[in-house]
């Protein structure tokens, strides 16, 4: 591990690794000290959030017909002592009838990453989740104003 932080901070400011290592001390102390009143550390945070975005993603996705979402199973989840429902960072969206998925999507102005990228077929895309709560919001929005018209041939 020490030859690996040696190799991959080769070119990284002194004072981006100090200001990286702050960030992290403040986050381990945020997780260690759970006061009664206190509402959420930063992991529970980011689990609930990527959780609801998840939710809001399959509804869309459901709703609209046109394209369908993996199901991943629960896992048991040793930070929070629990199964959960995984929440990955990236969602591959898959479009229904063999349509181009990236281009699809690229004509309603949604920027992903075409699965031929990532060496599977072009009815796959990859789309972040974890953009910004406004441009997350405007990717389910222009999601939710497709509901299969596509299908009827614009592709």
């Amino acid at each position: 591990m020490v030859k690996f932080m040696e190799l991959s901070s080769i070119g990284v400011s002194k004072e981006s690794q100090l200001r990286a290592a702050k960030i992290l001390e403040v986050i381990s102390d945020d997780c260690q000290n759970s006061a009664p009143d206190k509402e959420e550390n930063f992991f529970e945070y980011g689990q609930r959030l990527m959780s609801d975005r998840w939710e809001k993603l399959r509804e869309v996705v459901k709703r609209n017909g046109v394209f369908s979402l993996p199901k991943y199973p629960q896992d048991y989840c040793n930070f929070i002592g629990k199964y959960t429902d995984p929440s990955p960072a990236f969602a591959w969206l898959k479009s229904k009838d063999g349509l181009n998925c990236d281009n699809l999507l690229r004509e309603l102005k949604i920027v992903t990453r075409g699965g031929t990228n990532f060496g599977v077929d072009s009815n796959y895309t990859r789309i972040s989740m974890l953009s910004p709560d406004e441009e997350f919001n405007l990717l389910l929005e222009r999601l939710s104003a497709i509901k299969g018209t596509i299908i009827n041939g614009n592709n």
